[in-house]
């Protein structure tokens, strides 16, 4: 019994875990952003003060503190997405895929002095 376990086990393949990615960001460039049709999630460093759609119905955005979860309302939907974090404004293309991209983008400053990561356990306002 315990040689057939073994066996069906040497049989299954490995599973491992996706990597998030990461993705400098600089109020001067736009950056693409792939979102599978699954969804993906844009984890900022702090909660954004405002998020604007640039094509609206496009692409459905819902909002957990610092994290924006974002699924595509088309197979083909393609937006800009401005993002406004302690005064500064960032711009990333967003567009649909079904095997490039990432579940989870972790958007970092490319001027690390400028906006300032929150505490994990700081409370909010």
């Amino acid at each position: 019994m315990i040689s057939t376990i073994l066996l069906f086990l040497s049989l299954v393949p490995n599973v491992f875990a996706e990597e998030g990615k990461t993705i400098k960001l600089c109020e001067k460039n736009i950056a693409p952003v792939r979102i599978l049709i699954r969804g993906t999630v844009l984890e900022f460093p702090t909660e954004p003060e405002k998020v604007f759609l640039g094509t609206k119905g496009t692409f459905s955005i819902d909002y957990v503190k610092s994290d924006l979860v974002i699924s595509p309302l088309s197979v083909q939907a393609r937006s800009n997405l401005f993002v406004y974090l302690q005064g500064r404004r960032f711009v990333l293309d967003l567009s649909t895929s079904n095997t490039i991209g990432a579940s989870l983008y972790f958007i970092k400053d490319c001027d690390l002095e400028r906006v300032q990561p929150e505490a994990k356990n700081a409370k909010r306002k």
